[in-house]
């Protein structure tokens, strides 16, 4: 087994280096001698031996490694932590290391590990969303006289991050429009008021203080670009002017109101703060100040992503020269008297296009997306409650104890997720011998990719594997494979710590390196 030592700065970096170098003293001494002669013809006594020979060499591996793990969790700067390890070797049922598996930790964004694998079991990996657009009213000449309601079910693929301009995605509307020969609208883009997602857009147990950040978003079933929007700020005028504030992905919503001054030299970000007009559409407010020629992007939550979903769609119609005589408005139940005719059914990119999305970059909203959805599928309502019904339905079916979880939301942003290590492991042991296995793993960051691009870059491929973050949790799981090439599980999950994240990621990729530097069996 061979280890690469980089230049170590701190104390810590030395231990951590003398605990790993364990795991090949204990190895080393099961290695045959480079000078020994060729073996003589097996026997069965010398085959006996052989396989004793490869027992011994599983035991030392285990031992060695359970002892590294021990240790590191076990350093004075984790005195006042709570590790939860558990590290398996799926196709022999072996455990090569263990620490708290079976006690709750809060799993941050390694929820989405049980996202994905439930919504591929559930949904299957060529699920798509639909989107209905219907009309009121008839087509008189060219113009639509009604409304199009717009029915969506939760697709989280209408984004820059899945398709660069997410006004593409209603290029279908356009042509059936054009198709049926409508220039002009007489009346508005609404939704229905019983939406498929109803209740709160935000999660249980999201902090307060998370909730203007892009990752804190709300959901709903129209949910356009993630949930958020960009804003850039520029100082475009003369000194004592206003400066310019636009918006991204779409120019038209939220409204904009702007008091920040153009300065000759800069005095700090511009602040915002949302409000809502007489008919409780969102808008926001930038205040402050801005150096001449200089510019800024902020980046926020939406306030209401149903209606800036229906001014994308607006936008994107106008775009190609279908005008819409009266702006988007409330939702209004649809009564009996509207005459309601199909105009479109949009579909989504399928689930196997949209999990790398949610994994690699540890996306918060599509996973909320995706709970959503199983409830919805299963029940007919997207609520989290029904998501999580289904969702502890197939953790059962998995062989996960009741009592090994908690499921509060589809992301981790929850500080009332909870699950155990064995429980992350057993779902990882499910993926690995189900069809969809491929899609599951492709969709996980590997080394030097997504939430790992600094990190493990050394085993790249060799080592798929989910992050998790939040304040006080730091969670890494998903799979490796030895030196010899035998598949390697791992959980590795520290909650209530005080060091730095970093510290902690560094425990977690020693461990992972060590794994992947193993010989299971006999050299």
């Amino acid at each position: 087994m061979i280890l690469t030592l980089h230049r170590l700065r701190t104390a810590s970096h030395w231990i951590y280096a003398a605990l790993a170098l364990s795991v090949i003293t204990a190895c080393s001494a099961t290695r045959t001698p480079t000078t020994s002669p060729a073996p003589a013809p097996a026997t069965p006594t010398t085959a006996a031996t052989e396989a004793v020979d490869i027992v011994s060499v599983r035991k030392r591996a285990t031992h060695a490694m359970q002892r590294v793990v021990d240790s590191l969790v076990a350093l004075p700067q984790f005195s006042n932590a709570h590790w939860g390890v558990l590290i398996v070797v799926p196709t022999r049922g072996d455990t090569l290391a263990s620490a708290n598996a079976d006690r709750l930790v809060m799993p941050a964004s390694n929820q989405k590990i049980v996202t994905g694998a439930v919504a591929l079991a559930q949904l299957g990996p060529d699920y798509q969303w639909r989107t209905t657009f219907s009309r009121t009213g008839r087509v008189v000449r060219g113009v639509l006289n009604g409304d199009i309601i717009v029915s969506g079910s939760g697709d989280p693929s209408v984004s820059t991050a899945l398709r660069r301009d997410p006004l593409l995605a209603f290029d279908p509307l356009i042509a059936a429009l054009k198709r049926d020969g409508i220039r002009r609208i007489s009346g508005t883009l609404r939704a229905p008021s019983t939406p498929a997602f109803p209740g709160s857009p935000v999660g249980f147990g999201w902090d307060y203080d998370d909730l203007d950040a892009p990752y804190g978003a709300g959901v709903t079933e129209l949910l356009f670009n993630e949930g958020f929007a960009e804003f850039t700020v520029r100082g475009c005028a003369a000194v004592g002017a206003l400066a310019c504030v636009t918006s991204a992905p779409v120019r038209t919503s939220p409204q904009i109101r702007t008091s920040v001054i153009t300065r000759a030299a800069g005095t700090g970000r511009p602040e915002i703060a949302w409000w809502r007009d007489s008919a409780q559409t969102p808008g926001i407010t930038f205040r402050g100040s801005i150096a001449a020629g200089d510019s800024i992007v902020i980046t926020t939550a939406l306030a209401d992503g149903r209606s800036t979903y229906l001014a994308a769609v607006a936008e994107a119609l106008q775009r190609a020269g279908i005008q819409i005589e009266r702006p988007t408005r409330k939702s209004r139940a649809i009564t009996t008297s509207d005459v309601t005719d199909t105009i479109v059914v949009l579909q989504s990119l399928p689930l196997r296009d949209v999990l790398p999305a949610m994994q690699k970059p540890s996306q918060n909203q599509i996973a909320e997306a995706i709970f959503r959805t199983l409830g919805l599928q299963a029940t007919g309502v997207g609520t989290p409650d029904s998501a999580r019904a289904v969702v502890e339905r197939q953790l059962t079916a998995w062989g996960v104890r009741a009592d090994a979880h908690a499921v509060r939301d589809g992301s981790g942003l929850s500080r009332h997720d909870y699950i155990t290590p064995r429980a992350i492991v057993q779902i990882l042991d499910a993926m690995r011998t189900s069809p969809n296995f491929r899609t599951f793993v492709d969709a996980l960051p590997f080394g030097g990719d997504g939430t790992l691009r600094n990190r493990l870059k050394d085993l790249g491929e060799r080592v798929h594997a989910k992050t998790g973050t939040i304040d006080k949790a730091r969670a890494l799981s998903g799979y490796t494979t030895s030196a010899d090439g035998q598949m390697i599980i791992f959980s590795l999950i520290a909650n209530n710590f005080t060091v730095s994240n970093r510290e902690i990621e560094r425990i977690q990729d020693l461990i992972v390196t060590q794994l992947a530097a193993l010989r299971l069996d006999l050299p």
